[in-house]
């Protein structure tokens, strides 16, 4: 069959703001190894806050997966640690996540008219990833098709993600969108009194001033060889902010982390008594992120040689790009990407705990993680600079 010039563009989109289940093990060691591949791809010279969604991402391209053959199917395997199983993996995560209420999700596919999805592969999608399937005239009408992509994506993400697909290539055939919303408030709110204007070191003795943020309380801490990890619960402690912060004069151990390590670091967590600073932040960040696929080892999918006969076998599909979104708000009471919070009591009659005391001052650059606590999934992934 001739090669023809068409584009299947995965959107993968995420809007607020991310121990083992056996349904969720699969998902969640594929996303947790992508975020820490990924991140270091993303971060460059690490000279800049970045900030994206692992759990958004492989959602997507797991959806593009499901219909990818041969050569093209081994190689994103390969690459990104998935097997057929990933499917119904990722189908019970996100059921779980969902019931929770401070993460929902939602998956699309939009086809151009007249394309034809194999049964099969329509089934994966309505099963695993509740996903509909939407026609729309991509070539005789692209503005409009591209205006109902983004106000679907508008929608499902509170309004927090405008204009998605900035432009659309009228020979595109298929876009695979998956969208993600976290909002949550901290078990612990910070006070709004407490936050101060505070230097933020962005490089070395060059700082700049930001609202820091301030509590002291107790919380799960520890630290190795000057890397100082603390773990925030959000309300109902399913899910979890985790900062992580270098010493000063040492900030590149951050580019040696690995989910193995960062694993070690959460498991060795004790409760310390911690006198915590952190500030208050708002990121929003848009990727194009082709390249990190092709770093990583998906390379055949972006090519004509690529095989999607598993979607359809009206016509030969490519991957034209992988377009990514994000948005993350950290204020005093909730990340919409946050918290509310009651403060545990001891009863009178008790002896007094006695917590070790720690210092936790993010006042120079840190990486955090929103994670699912239950099945150890990183849903977002950031770094923050202030540069």
């Amino acid at each position: 069959m001739t090669f023809k010039t068409l584009r299947a563009v995965m959107v993968l989109m995420l809007m607020l703001g991310i121990a083992s289940c056996s349904f969720a093990s699969e998902a969640s060691q594929a996303i947790n190894d992508f975020a820490f591949n990924a991140g270091k791809i993303i971060a460059g010279d690490w000279d800049s806050d970045f900030f994206f969604s692992p759990y958004s991402i492989i959602s997507a391209f797991g959806m593009a997966y499901a219909g990818a053959k041969g050569q093209t199917a081994g190689e994103i395997e390969a690459a990104l640690g998935l097997s057929r199983d990933i499917h119904v993996s990722l189908g019970g995560l996100v059921r779980d996540l969902d019931r929770n209420g401070y993460v929902s999700s939602a998956n699309r596919v939009w086809l151009n008219e007249g394309l034809k999805l194999r049964r099969d592969y329509t089934d994966i999608l309505r099963l695993n990833y509740n996903s509909r399937v939407k026609e729309l005239d991509f070539k005789g009408d692209t503005e409009t098709s591209r205006k109902a992509v983004n106000d679907w994506v508008s929608a499902k993400t509170n309004g927090r993600i405008q204009d998605l697909l900035q432009t659309l290539d009228p020979e595109t055939r298929m876009v695979i969108t998956n969208a993600v919303y976290f909002n949550a408030e901290w078990k612990f709110k910070f006070s709004k009194n407490a936050t101060k204007p505070e230097k933020f070191y962005t490089d070395g003795e060059s700082y700049t001033e930001i609202p820091m943020m301030r509590m002291r309380e107790d919380f799960s801490f520890a630290e190795f060889d000057g890397v100082k990890v603390v773990m925030l619960p959000y309300k109902g402690y399913r899910l979890s902010m985790i900062a992580v912060l270098p010493p000063k004069e040492n900030p590149d151990v951050l580019k040696n982390i690995d989910a193995e390590t960062f694993s070690h670091w959460l498991d060795a967590m004790n409760t310390y008594d911690v006198d915590l600073w952190l500030p208050k932040f708002r990121t929003e960040k848009r990727y194009e992120l082709k390249g990190v696929f092709e770093a990583v080892g998906v390379k055949l999918a972006f090519t004509n040689e690529a095989d999607f006969s598993g979607m359809t076998c009206d016509e030969q599909l490519k991957a034209d790009q992988v377009i990514h979104q994000t948005f993350i708000q950290v204020d005093e009471e909730r990340t919409e990407a946050a918290a509310a919070t009651a403060v545990p009591m001891m009863m009178g009659t008790a002896m007094p705990v006695q917590r070790p005391r720690a210092e936790f001052h993010a006042d120079h650059p840190f990486m955090y993680f929103i994670r699912d606590n239950e099945t150890g999934t990183i849903l977002f992934m950031g770094y923050q600079t202030f540069r």
